[in-house]
């Protein structure tokens, strides 16, 4: 009897993963969900990122990446990089190059002004719509004040910088990508780029803001459920 599918969860800007409980639960009864992280304490750039978490695909097959946000380029590295052990590739309100106007000049603008953290509330506004619930607004709380602002900022940095266009239009795998109908962050031209350059795209929109997973964790793990089925994905015997 084949088993179930295995996911692999990539955070977004945060990269602790740690916002990734309400649809954790949610896909809990049809895949095996394993939630990695990234080093808080210092900064890595997409490819570095993509290096350190190469082991974890490795020791894996048949996976199926979920990158959320900030993490979509770094999923598409990996599906790239490793297309023998990775079946899929579901990306949540992400982008494979700037997915802001005017990078060049945005990215030197942050490089030169200090390094000071807007407001949690603003913050939360953009990401979440009307608010997180209570305890992922908690949760919010503790990893922004835990993560250093400088680790933060390189992050934001590297997804203004960031292209992998190519690398995506060369897969040879299944791409769901997961729009937010709400989204005050990514433009909804982010998606119907990958939708262009991905050779086999699929595409959902959930009526949510940005934090999809968050916000919307039983409809997201509906469009990731109906992917699984259409691709018939399994974990490995």
């Amino acid at each position: 009897m084949p088993g179930r599918p295995r996911l692999c969860l990539l955070p977004g800007l945060d990269g602790t993963g740690r916002l990734y409980a309400p649809l954790s639960a949610e896909l809990a009864d049809v895949a095996e969900v394993d939630v990695l992280s990234y080093d808080g304490t210092r900064f890595q750039d997409y490819p570095s990122l993509a290096d350190t978490l190469a082991q974890s695909v490795r020791r894996q097959g048949d996976v199926v990446l979920v990158a959320e946000s900030f993490a979509g380029p770094l999923g598409v590295l990996l599906a790239h990089r490793h297309p023998d052990r990775i079946r899929a590739l579901v990306m949540a309100a992400s982008f494979v190059r700037s997915p802001l106007p005017f990078t060049r000049i945005g990215a030197a603008i942050l490089q030169r002004v200090p390094a000071v953290a807007p407001p949690l509330f603003a913050l939360e506004r953009v990401l979440a719509g009307s608010g997180l619930p209570p305890t992922l607004h908690a949760e919010f709380d503790a990893i922004v004040r835990s993560i250093p602002l400088q680790v933060l900022r390189q992050r934001a940095l590297a997804a203004l910088r960031v292209d992998v266009r190519e690398h995506l239009a060369s897969l040879d795998m299944p791409v769901l990508y997961l729009q937010a109908r709400h989204d005050r962050l990514i433009r909804p031209s982010a998606g119907r780029e990958v939708l262009r350059l991905a050779r086999q795209a699929r595409h959902a929109v959930i009526d949510a803001p940005h934090f999809l997973f968050q916000m919307a964790p039983r409809a997201a793990a509906a469009g990731i459920r109906t992917f699984l089925g259409e691709i018939g994905a399994r974990a490995p015997s």
